[in-house]
């Protein structure tokens, strides 16, 4: 029987180092496959990664590029601003300045006036060009012109009504001429350490 439990504890231990050699055997093939699939994960991430900082990279370089752009146009729109500003102030100077205003009132009227028109005021404007502002100017320029009955929408200056077509005098519109005629120089004025 001796032989018989020796023969099993052979063939006990003969399938024992078998199954540590398959096991030994299978575990070194596991490390690597594992090994290697670590290392493609680690390429795949520092790929994934590089391709990452670059879209971060990209995306930093557009929202970079865009607010310069909002910030420019910002600025453009608070420049425009205080040339609106600067340009409303010029106005309400000139009409501050009684003589110098009905000086301007005076001018316009007698350059741009024919015979037959209608010189068309603000509200504002009642106290001071009156009809008999108008007669005198009228006398100076011998023409025949008189006060329009309406009044108009505008801050200053005249609109001379005639029968074939008027012409827009007021003050918006002068300050919109002269605007576009100097608001460079203004604006290098303004703006000149930009």
């Amino acid at each position: 029987m001796n032989d018989k439990n020796a023969v099993i504890d052979k063939i006990i231990s003969d399938a024992q180092a078998a199954a540590d050699a398959l096991r030994q055997d299978a575990r070194q093939k596991a490390e690597k496959i594992v090994s290697a699939a670590q290392k493609a994960a680690d390429a795949y991430r520092k790929e994934a990664l590089s391709g990452g900082e670059e879209r971060v990279a990209l995306a930093l370089e557009r929202a970079k590029s865009v607010d310069a752009l909002d910030s420019r146009r910002e600025l453009s729109a608070c420049k425009s601003a205080l040339l609106d500003e600067v340009f409303a102030l010029a106005a309400k100077a000139l009409k501050e300045d009684k003589k110098a205003y009905k000086a301007y009132l005076t001018r316009v009227i007698k350059e741009n006036a024919e015979d037959g028109d209608k010189v068309v005021i603000c509200k504002e404007d009642e106290k001071v060009v009156t009809a008999a502002f108008i007669a005198s100017i009228a006398k100076s320029a011998k023409k025949k012109i008189t006060p329009g009955g309406a009044r108009g929408e505008f801050a200053g200056g005249v609109v001379l009504s005639g029968d074939r077509y008027d012409k827009n005098l007021t003050l918006e519109e002068e300050m919109r001429l002269i605007r576009e005629e100097c608001e460079p120089l203004v604006a290098q004025a303004l703006f000149k350490g930009e």
